[in-house]
């Protein structure tokens, strides 16, 4: 009979465990990153008799903690690649909306400056057309320093986010180093406790983790969850979590970098970065939000610079010559703090045309500076001063060997976009020269307006004629010495005829004798041969030989625009993917509430016969109390 009362009691204990697990298992139905817990019984050792074997009820061989780690690893790659693509393609969508706004585009500034450069040649003597042009020159300046501001605010949103982001994940790994040493101490205990919410707890801050950047995770033989970030990088080991910050870049004053390690040994891990929150902010800096400042401020630069030149070549009505129409800031250079010499970069744009929408990280040896461009490793090295992209690039001070630099020319340059003329009168559309022809020629032989090529030409303002020799040639003469130039130059209707930093162009029929006159214009009226120079701006390839300027504008919208929709379908793919992961997860971990109202039925009926098997242990015994009395 004390077998029998053994048997039903080991029975009652085993299905009062399994109830209180199963109990356990739907109080935490809605206790996010639960594992279901499965009660597994063995049955108790025999009691060998002679000829036949008696067993001894059951016991508990394990509570175990439903798991399925390939689904719970694709739960968290999915998650932390999701966060990543949703990040990047919010940002993206803010750019996006951002270049493509009417109301703050510069395209449609472009081609007001230019609509009313056109309008004033119509009437260069207009003062109401030119106040117009000063207005639209105002117009498109402000709206690439708006361009910038935007910009500027989208990076310290960044930068704020990336900061929040790193000091959670920080945090996160503490959790999680903690919950390790009180996962180990459970294990190594003697006097054994359960630790599998532990466990759960553990994988849900891992999850949670995994949105903020892309995790590898390692189980130890002592229960501890090591976690890798950066494809290596540890951030948890054991009980011990590295301190993970987000510090001011060394060389970009408006930028972080983020570091893991102590005070005495740190490594900067941002080009190692991936997945999450902060790879997603990673990701849209370095591949859209920098590249459209650098784009843009290229813009601004090579705009500023033509329209400058070719403004500088004509004259405004006080008969002067133009003066600069646009402002833009000088490249800046920033010094390593880590540098040890003294020496600092100095540069200069020479060539606006080869200028590159990018940064340049540059290097001192012995005397020689190694240039690598940012936006596809281009690499240029040569000695001080060096000639690279349009840039002549100098240093001051006593460099030491191995100090870093950064070079940058174009990406807050749309910021220092300004217009520089607020007198209408100083509008130069008038060209220096003045062209005509001889009242008394008998042929109908025309001449164009002089373009200028090159007013610092020491004999540019010496009168020309061209007088026509034959229907065929003509000869250059001095007008002021009647010294003849050139003799017998070939006529060919409409060529280019360059003399003394300026072209003219003749055309028609000539008959011998005929007379063309360039002459300086001394009023500075009269005509508008700069002002159409002006105007023919807007179709030319200015930017980088290619590319016209509303072109060019139009590429970094195209590319935004392009980059944002490709991460808007890569959401919607991966958001799917999760989907599936996190169903599979649930299906193996999950607690499934039908299930675990079978099981309590099923432990609740055992425990009541487990009940009534000690109850008829106890009739038993009170009927041979009752016989040997």
């Amino acid at each position: 009979m004390s077998d029998l009362l053994n048997t039903g009691k080991s029975a009652l204990f085993a299905f009062q465990r399994a109830l209180n697990t199963t109990s356990h298992n739907i109080a935490n139905v809605n206790t996010e990153g639960y594992s279901r817990q499965r009660v597994n019984f063995t049955a108790q050792g025999d009691d060998r008799l002679k000829y036949m074997e008696v067993g001894q009820g059951v016991k508990i061989e394990s509570i175990e903690r439903v798991q399925d780690q390939f689904a719970t690893v694709q739960v968290n790659d999915a998650t932390s690649t999701l966060t990543q693509q949703k990040t990047y393609h919010n940002l993206a969508s803010k750019i996006d909306s951002l270049v493509a706004d009417e109301s703050l585009s510069i395209t449609p500034a472009i081609n007001h400056l230019f609509n009313s450069i056109h309008d004033a040649n119509n009437d260069p003597s207009s003062i109401a057309n030119r106040e117009v042009v000063i207005d639209s020159a105002q117009r498109l300046s402000t709206r690439f320093q708006t361009m910038q501001d935007e910009l500027d605010s989208t990076q310290a949103e960044v930068n704020d986010r990336t900061r929040q982001a790193v000091d959670e994940a920080a945090s996160l790994a503490i959790s999680i180093a903690e919950l390790n040493r009180r996962v180990m101490a459970v294990h190594s205990s003697t006097t054994y406790k359960a630790s599998d919410d532990l466990k759960d707890q553990r994988d849900q801050l891992i999850t949670e983790l995994s949105e903020l950047i892309d995790i590898d995770t390692v189980e130890e033989k002592n229960r501890a969850t090591n976690v890798f970030i950066g494809k290596g990088i540890s951030l948890v080991v054991n009980g011990t979590a590295q301190s993970m910050t987000a510090e001011q870049h060394d060389l970009y004053p408006d930028r972080l970098k983020i570091q893991i390690g102590n005070d005495v040994l740190k490594q900067d891990i941002s080009p190692r970065i991936q997945g999450g929150e902060i790879g997603g902010l990673h990701e849209f800096a370095t591949t859209t939000l920098h590249p459209t400042m650098q784009e843009i401020g290229r813009l601004a630069i090579v705009m500023a610079d033509q329209l400058n030149q070719q403004h500088a070549l004509g004259l405004d009505l006080n008969a002067d010559a133009g003066s600069e129409l646009f402002g833009t800031p000088l490249p800046q250079a920033y010094s390593s703090n880590r540098n040890s010499g003294t020496g600092m970069i100095d540069a200069t744009i020479d060539d606006t045309s080869a200028l590159q929408g990018s940064d340049y990280l540059l290097r001192f040896d012995a005397g020689v500076l190694t240039a690598t461009r940012s936006s596809d490793g281009v690499v240029t090295s040569g000695t001080i001063p060096l000639v690279l992209d349009g840039l002549s690039v100098s240093m001051t001070g006593s460099p030491v060997d191995g100090d870093t630099f950064v070079l940058s020319a174009t990406s807050r340059a749309s910021g220092g976009f300004n217009a520089l003329l607020t007198d209408p009168a100083k509008l130069a559309l008038a060209s220096p020269l003045a062209t005509s022809s001889a009242i008394a020629n008998l042929g109908d032989s025309r001449i164009s307006d002089a373009r200028v090529t090159d007013i610092n030409v020491a004999t540019f303002n010496d009168p020309i004629d061209f007088i026509f020799t034959s229907a065929n040639t003509f000869d250059i003469v001095d007008a002021g010495s009647g010294t003849v130039i050139t003799a017998g130059v070939t006529y060919s209707e409409n060529s280019p005829i360059t003399v003394n930093g300026w072209e003219i162009s003749l055309s028609g029929e000539p008959i011998p004798g005929d007379t063309h006159h360039v002459e300086p214009n001394l009023r500075g009226r009269g005509n508008n041969a700069n002002g159409l120079q002006l105007a023919t701006l807007q179709q030319e390839a200015s930017v980088d030989g290619n590319n016209t300027f509303n072109d060019a504008y139009g590429t970094v919208v195209a590319r935004v625009g392009a980059n944002t929709r490709a991460a808007e379908t890569r959401t919607d793919a991966l958001e799917s993917l999760l989907s599936n992961a996190v169903d599979r997860k649930q299906g193996t971990q999950g607690v499934n509430l039908d299930e675990e109202a079978v099981n309590l039925t099923r432990y609740q009926q055992a425990y009541q016969a487990s009940a009534q098997i000690i109850a008829t242990a106890d009739t038993l015994f009170q009927s041979v109390l009752s016989a040997i009395r």
